[in-house]
């Protein structure tokens, strides 16, 4: 048997993640729309690309656009070419078509279901089993302790001569804030113990590339001024960062993320009495007590340079040329200052770089800078901020990303900590899905800040995940073009464990369009009204209920042929969603024969369950922090939610 090791997130699968290029389609094609499931009318064919995946222009043509591994593209057409079957694909179903990719290089995903992992603080790690039969064997003998056993062994890394392929890591990734994608292919009923289980057939990606082969890693080097008034901002710094490194530690990614600190002031031979132009206080390193204890001495100096203006640039070189930056593939500079920067024709300037001389320096060397622009009253008094403001927006610019520069009016203590604090927490969140395995997307206004009355801050928030997203995809990249990227390959789980199958080990989530969810709302909705008539008027009930699936359903005949015992489901409604689930509607399989036989109290509570699912649903549908664009861009129809299995009607 070929040996295996313990997988984590990162291997057990990886996330649905969507190309950084916007999609390219003519004129024609807008008008295009995807093919329909066999025996659908409004549900589309969906495929997701393996890694390792790239289309071509054309069908049959060399593949010269990569693909990031579990994008979810949806099928416009289908060609065979010499014995192979090529998919027209595009990311939306609007007709913006990316190009042609092998059937080989894609898996068929017809009900979009996928996994969503629970904390494993208070359920067991789910296993993953290459084997299908062992899995259903031990199920259906209920053998406990085999099922322990292998478990224990995993985690201790012994799977040699195991069925088991993988062992979900600890930690948790929500996948409402971070969405990821493992692909349910197939389920099957089974038991476990005295209860009716889920046997799930999965995506997933092979055991050689795992946390050892995904050293992903990030390094901040703080650039912080140390001239006169930025005291408290240093000391809110050294706050933050003990936070940060507590919350590290909690995550479980100590040895994934290192910082360190470089201060500067101006130039001594213009101030002797300032001491340096810069220092670095500390390297890079993932050790809190080692950083803390180096940069505990930081002080501001009580000396005033000749102007305004500072030496930041000074700062930066410091930092690209006496940091060791190896070993850090996410590299970032946070530049905290209140001054602007002396440039090239500045007799002052230590460094003789423009902004866009010094922006190029950072990227040449893969840093990346950020800008925190404290708008003091002394700045406001020197007429400097709209100065600094420009030249920092220049500098804090990357491409198709953003600008991280961010202002703090007023210079407001408080308000800096909220945006510093705010940025290491995203950095920190998007490390540790790295390495669970798990990205944010390149969507949508992204996870919300604390304090949503800052739109600036959003903005700034949103431009760090889009950053972090584009860094983690060059990332994967790199490793595919090293052919560490790994083939897929199946793999089969219970949604219960045999030790506590009393609780759903996984949850089971269907991926709706915002555009689907819709069409729930307005459906539950006209039977919502049709259900509060009835109540007045039972004995047209089931009449309103007949007229209304003659024009709803995609299926009219079907509510003409139903007899007076038919479900909702059989008169025609969401027959195209439901059928194939693993999943029995309480009210779509309602028997309709029964309604007149119900009090008025049941009938009453039948109504309240519509309303509570309807409003949940529209609440869900208004709320754009939840949805997720394939595109990139922003929140429309196309947009993806994991919606509980169990929340649908």
């Amino acid at each position: 048997m070929r040996a295996r090791l313990i997988i984590t997130l990162a291997a057990l699968t990886s996330v649905l993640l969507v190309a950084l290029g916007t999609p390219q389609g003519s004129a024609s094609a807008q008008q295009a729309r995807p093919l329909t499931l066999e025996g659908k009318q409004a549900l589309y064919q969906r495929v997701v690309a393996i890694p390792g995946a790239a289309v071509a222009a054309t069908a049959g043509a060399r593949a010269t656009q990569p693909v990031t591994p579990f994008t979810v593209f949806y099928v416009y057409a289908r060609e065979d070419i010499d014995g192979e079957q090529w998919l027209r694909v595009g990311l939306d179903s609007r007709g913006n078509i990316r190009g042609w990719l092998p059937a080989s290089q894609a898996v068929a995903w017809r009900q979009t279901l996928t996994v969503g992992f629970k904390d494993t603080a208070e359920q067991p790690r789910v296993m993953l089993f290459e084997d299908r039969d062992a899995l259903v064997r031990l199920a259906e003998a209920n053998d406990v302790e085999t099922y322990r056993s292998l478990r224990e062994r995993a985690a201790e890394g012994d799977v040699a001569d195991s069925p088991v392929a993988a062992l979900q890591p600890e930690g948790f990734i929500d996948i409402r804030r971070n969405f990821y994608l493992v692909p349910i292919l197939s389920h099957e009923d089974v038991l476990a113990g005295d209860y009716q289980a889920r046997l799930l057939e999965v995506a997933s990606v092979p055991l050689r590339f795992s946390a050892a082969d995904d050293p992903y890693r990030a390094g901040i080097v703080f650039v912080i001024d140390t001239t006169v008034s930025m005291q408290p901002y240093i000391e809110r710094t050294r706050e933050l960062v003990r936070d940060v490194y507590e919350k590290i530690a909690e995550a479980g990614v100590t040895d994934r993320v290192s910082y360190g600190l470089v201060a500067f002031r101006d130039n001594v031979s213009a101030a002797p009495g300032l001491g340096y132009l810069t220092r670095v206080y500390s390297e890079l390193t993932d050790d809190p007590q080692t950083f803390l204890s180096q940069v505990a001495g930081v002080r501001a100096t009580t000396v005033s340079s000749r102007d305004f203006n500072e030496d930041p640039y000074a700062g930066i070189v410091e930092a690209i040329d006496s940091i060791d930056w190896s070993g850090y593939f996410a590299r970032y500079v946070v530049l905290i200052t209140d001054a602007g920067p002396r440039l090239a024709d500045d007799p002052l300037s230590s460094t003789g770089l423009s902004t866009s001389q010094m922006r190029e320096r950072l990227l040449a060397n893969g840093i990346v800078p950020w800008v925190i622009h404290l708008k003091t009253a002394s700045g406001a008094r020197n007429e400097n901020h709209e100065y600094a403001e420009d030249e920092y927006r220049a500098l804090a610019r990357i491409e198709d990303v953003g600008t991280f520069y961010h202002p703090v009016e007023t210079g407001d203590v408080e308000d800096f900590g909220t945006a510093l604090g705010t940025m290491m927490d995203e950095l920190t969140a998007q490390v540790q899905s790295a390495a669970a395995g798990f990205q944010p997307l390149q969507a949508g206004p992204g996870r919300p800040t604390d304090d949503a009355r800052d739109p600036a801050l959003a903005e700034f928030q949103a431009s760090v995940q889009r950053l972090g997203y584009a860094l983690r995809m060059d990332y994967l990249r790199q490793a595919t073009e090293d052919e560490r990227a790994p083939l897929l390959f199946n793999a089969w789980m219970l949604d219960r464990d045999l030790e506590q199958p009393a609780d759903r080990a996984i949850d089971v989530r269907v991926v709706l369009t915002r555009d689907q969810l819709s069409d729930l709302h307005e459906l539950l909705r006209r039977i919502l009204d049709r259900a509060e008539e009835g109540a007045l008027a039972p004995n047209r009930f089931l009449d309103e209920l007949r007229s209304l699936a003659a024009i709803v359903s995609r299926d009219p005949q079907a509510a003409q042929v139903a007899g007076p015992g038919a479900s909702l489901a059989e008169l025609g409604y969401m027959r195209e969603y439901m059928e194939g689930l693993p999943y029995r509607s309480e009210v779509m399989n309602i028997d309709l024969s029964t309604w007149q036989q119900w009090t008025a109290q049941e009938q009453f509570e039948f109504i309240n369950q519509l309303d509570s699912k309807a409003a949940y649903y529209r609440a869900l549908h208004d709320n754009l922090d939840l949805w997720v664009s394939l595109d990139g861009g922003a929140v429309d129809g196309d947009s993806l939610y994991p919606l509980l299995l169990e929340a649908l009607p």
